[in-house]
């Protein structure tokens, strides 16, 4: 058995692959350029998620769930994401997505690929289940860890029973509390903190650097 009680992973640029879910789902809806100079503004620190996630919720007016999950249909994503899911959960391992990516995002890509549980910034539906427009429950960075260490706390184990797999920003703090902190396709803001960096077009390349994954 692995010596890890939980896998984390980052969604934006760590599963997607050239592109964010934010940046995906705007082309679709028609805010692109939008979207694209608030992920820029963020990536520099000019701005928070709240501010991210305010801006965007109003372009999802009047959608639902169901509508997120059909245009997420076509997302580039890294390849064998299922297979590595799989192979850690017999491993005794279950996978998250640790995540500020809208949350019924995260919670479409866990339905599709078998992750167990998801974070995210919670859009707020009308008594029809459609979006309105607005916010619910905001999600920062530094709610990613919090969100693990509820699970742990809820679990009986520690953070430092926890790996991490992120690409940015994002996941800086979450990288400095796990027991290991792998870097994927990151940026070099990411991969000064993390324990291990790798640039990999599939998933399943983790499990060969990550230590003890398999005893």
């Amino acid at each position: 058995m692995s010596r890890w009680k939980l896998a984390s992973f980052d969604l934006d640029g760590t599963l997607s692959r050239g592109i964010s879910t934010g940046q995906h789902l705007a082309k679709k809806i028609g805010h692109s350029d939008h979207m694209a100079e608030l992920e820029r503004d963020y990536e520099k620190g000019k701005i928070t998620n709240f501010d991210v996630a305010t801006a965007d919720a109003s372009y999802y007016k009047g959608l639902t769930y169901n509508d997120i999950e059909d245009l997420l249909e076509d997302l580039p994503v890294l390849a064998d994401i299922s297979e590595t899911i799989k192979y850690l959960a017999k491993q005794g391992v279950p996978s998250v997505l640790c995540t500020i990516a809208w949350s019924d995002v995260a919670r479409a890509i866990s339905n599709r690929f078998g992750f167990v549980d998801w974070s995210g910034p919670i859009l707020e539906v009308d008594s029809a289940h459609k979006f309105t427009g607005k916010v619910s429950k905001h999600f920062e960075a530094e709610d990613k860890v919090r969100f693990i260490k509820g699970i742990c706390g809820k679990s009986g184990f520690s953070i430092s029973e926890v790996f991490h797999v992120g690409d940015s920003r994002s996941d800086i703090e979450l990288f400095r509390e796990v027991g290991f902190s792998l870097a994927l396709n990151a940026s070099e803001q990411a991969k000064q903190v993390a324990t291990f960096s790798l640039d990999t077009e599939s998933l399943l390349d983790i499990v060969s650097v990550i230590p003890k994954v398999k005893e």
